[in-house]
C-alpha cells in the first residue's frame, strides 16, 4: 500500500502552520478525550466542549491565519476549538459520522492514531496536559515491559509455539533498542541546549527537567528496577539453546513464509544472533549514556559558573553593555543608550608604533640565578588559612551538603530565602550547588521549581525553587 494513499497531502499542514503549537496541543487533547469514548467513537460536541475548557485553563497565543476568512479568525475559545476540529477533519486526522439521530460521532483516522501516539511519545511528561497520566507512566515502565516480556516468553515452559515466541521476542528487542536510542537522542538534545542558553534560570530549569524527565522517568529505571543484568544471562542462555536445537529452529522458520526454504534457516540463526548481540552490547550503551550524562551536568555547571561570574571579565562587561542597549531599545531609549555607551570608550587609529610608545623591543634572554629557589627558604614556612581557603577545591560535595543543611528550615529550603538581590556570588553558587546535591541524593531530597515566583539577584535571575527533605 502506498503511504501517500493512506495519508492525505495536507495531513501535516497543521504541524507546519504558524499556530502549530496550539494545533499539536489540541490534537493530543482531543485524542485523550476520544480514548474515553466507546469503540464506535465519541460525540463531537463532547470533544469540542472539553477543548474549550482546555483553552480556558491554558495560556496560548494564536495568530490570525487568514484575515479574509472569518473561520480562520476565531473570536472566542469556542470558535477556536470548533475551527481546530474542522481543520483536523479537513487534513485527515479525524473523521466525523452522523447517526440516524443527527448526532456527530468523532473518530481518529488510522494515520491520526499512529501519528498522535508518536507525538505523545515525543512530548512525554513535558506536555503541559500530562500530569500523572498514562503516557508518563508508560515511559517509566517501557524498559521493564520489554525486558520482562522477552524473559517471560523465552522461559514459558507451557508453550511450544516457537515461531510466535521468536516473533514477539524479536519485536520487543527492537522496541527496547529503539527506546534506548531515543534515550540517547534526548540526552544529546540536552547537551546541545547548554550552548544555546544564555540565562542561568534556563540552565537550572533544564537541569531539573533533566533529572525528572530523563533520569527518573527513563535512565534510572533502566539501570535500577529494570536492570538488564537480572535477566540477561537467562535470556541469552535460552536463545543459545534455540540455536543448538534443530527442531526449534525448524519450528521458528515457519514464521518466515515469504522466504525460500533454503534461506529460512540462515535467517532464523541471523535473527537470534542479532538479539544476543543486542543484549550483550547493552552495557556499552549504558556506559556511553553515563559519559554523556556527566558531560551534560559538567557543561551546565561550567556554563552557570561562567554566567554568574561573567561580569568580572572583559566578555562579561561587553555582554552587560549589549544587554543594556537591548533593554533600552525595547523601552524606546536607544539613542540615550548609544550616547551613554559612546562616552565609555575612545579608540584612536594608529598605523605604526611611535618611539614614545610603551612598546619595548624584546632583548636577549639571560638566566637569572637570583630566581632559583633556595631550599633553606622553605624551612619554617607557614601557609595561612586564608590562602588555603582561596585555593582549595571550590564547592565540593561536602561544602554543598553543609550549606544545604545550614539553610534547611523545617526540612525545607526556599531559594528566595537564601538568594536576595544583594546576596554575594559565592552564596548564589552554593545555593545552585545545593540544588545539584539534592538532585544527586534523590533518596533524601526532592527539588521543585516554583514557576509563580522569581528570584532576581544582581548576578542571576531564575525561578524560585524548593528543596524538601523526604520523610
Amino acid at each position: 500500500m502506498d503511504i501517500f494513499n493512506a495519508i492525505p497531502d495536507n495531513f501535516f499542514s497543521l504541524l507546519s502552520s504558524k499556530n502549530k503549537r496550539i494545533y499539536v496541543s489540541l490534537i493530543i487533547e482531543a485524542f485523550k478525550i476520544y480514548e474515553t469514548g466507546t469503540i464506535l467513537g465519541i460525540e463531537k460536541k463532547i470533544v469540542a466542549d472539553e477543548l474549550v475548557h482546555y483553552l480556558d485553563t491554558n495560556k496560548y497565543s494564536y495568530d490570525v491565519e487568514d484575515i479574509d476568512d472569518e473561520e480562520a479568525n476565531p473570536k472566542s475559545n469556542r470558535d477556536l476549538a470548533n475551527y481546530a476540529l474542522r481543520k483536523m477533519e479537513e487534513c485527515g486526522w479525524i473523521y466525523v459520522d452522523v447517526t440516524n439521530d443527527y448526532i456527530e460521532i468523532l473518530n481518529f483516522s488510522d494515520a491520526g492514531i499512529i501519528i498522535t501516539e508518536a507525538l505523545m511519545q515525543i512530548y512525554g511528561s513535558s506536555y503541559q496536559g500530562f500530569e500523572d497520566n498514562e503516557t508518563s507512566s508508560y515511559n517509566s515502565r517501557e524498559y521493564q515491559g520489554y525486558i520482562y516480556t522477552i524473559y517471560s516468553l523465552l522461559n514459558n515452559s507451557d508453550s511450544i509455539e516457537y515461531s510466535v515466541i521468536m516473533q514477539e521476542v524479536y519485536r520487543n528487542t527492537k522496541l527496547l533498542l529503539r527506546s534506548i536510542r531515543r534515550l540517547d537522542a534526548r540526552l544529546k538534545t540536552y547537551i546541545s541546549s547548554v550552548f544555546d542558553q544564555v540565562e542561568v534560570k534556563d540552565l537550572m530549569e533544564n537541569l531539573v527537567s533533566y533529572r525528572e524527565n530523563f533520569v527518573e522517568q527513563g535512565y534510572a529505571k533502566l539501570k535500577m528496577s529494570d536492570n538488564i543484568n537480572r535477566y540477561r544471562l537467562r535470556i541469552v542462555s535460552r536463545l543459545e539453546e534455540y540455536e543448538n536445537n534443530e527442531d526449534i529452529l525448524n519450528a521458528i522458520s515457519l514464521n518466515y513464509p515469504n522466504l525460500p526454504d533454503d534461506k529460512k534457516m540462515g535467517r532464523v540463526i541471523r535473527d537470534i544472533d542479532e538479539i544476543i548481540d543486542v543484549f550483550n552490547a547493552l552495557d556499552e550503551y549504558i556506559t556511553e549514556i553515563d559519559e554523556k550524562s556527566k558531560t551534560y551536568i559538567n557543561s551546565t555547571i561550567a556554563k552557570i559558573k561562567f554566567l554568574i561570574s561573567e561580569d568580572d571579565n572583559i566578555i562579561g562587561k561587553v555582554n552587560a553593555i549589549l544587554k543594556y542597549v537591548r533593554k533600552s531599545n525595547k523601552e524606546n531609549h536607544l539613542d540615550k543608550a548609544l550616547r551613554d555607551v559612546n562616552n565609555m570608550y575612545k579608540l584612536e587609529a594608529n598605523r605604526g608604533i611611535s618611539e614614545s610608545s610603551i612598546y619595548i623591543p624584546r632583548g636577549a634572554y639571560k638566566h637569572n640565578y637570583n630566581l632559583m629557589l633556595d631550599e633553606g627558604a622553605l624551612f619554617d614556612f607557614d601557609i595561612e588559612s586564608d590562602f588555603i581557603r582561596q585555593y582549595q577545591t571550590p564547592y565540593s560535595e561536602d561544602v554543598a551538603k553543609d550549606f544545604l543543611l545550614a539553610h534547611l528550615d523545617n526540612d525545607r529550603m526556599y531559594g528566595s530565602d537564601v538568594i536576595k538581590y544583594e546576596t554575594d556570588k559565592d552564596t548564589c553558587m552554593l545555593a545552585i550547588y545545593a540544588i545539584l546535591y539534592a538532585l544527586d541524593n534523590e533518596e533524601q531530597y526532592e527539588v521543585f521549581v516554583l514557576s509563580d515566583k522569581k528570584i532576581e539577584n544582581f548576578a542571576l535571575r531564575m525561578k524560585d525553587f524548593l528543596i524538601r527533605k523526604k520523610v
